[in-house]
């Protein structure tokens, strides 16, 4: 049995993500008020931001009701929003 949206397994997984992104961040946090650590590895923590607002988005999109558009459209990040949604349709040509 695959897990939809009204099964509770989906708001458990949505409050892990939601955790981890919060210790992500943290950490991020940390990391980027050394000096020593921020000035060479600037661009690697605005990747940890952006897997902190990605892990985030994708908590917003298993807890909102709705159908699928409306919350793939609600995405703040835009570019995780089309991929989302292109790999959407392809698992629906795959069922289909």
């Amino acid at each position: 049995m695959t897990a939809g949206l009204g099964d509770p397994l989906i708001p458990a997984i949505a409050d892990e993500m939601a955790d981890l992104a919060d210790r992500l961040c943290r950490l991020a946090c940390i990391l980027a008020n050394d000096p020593a650590v921020l000035t060479p590895h600037f661009d690697e923590l605005q990747s940890i931001d952006l897997m902190v607002q990605t892990q985030r988005a994708l908590v917003d999109l298993l807890r909102q009701p709705g159908p699928a558009p409306a919350r793939i459209a609600g995405i703040p990040v835009e570019a995780l929003a089309m991929r989302i949604e292109a790999r959407r349709g392809a698992h629906q040509d795959q069922a289909a």
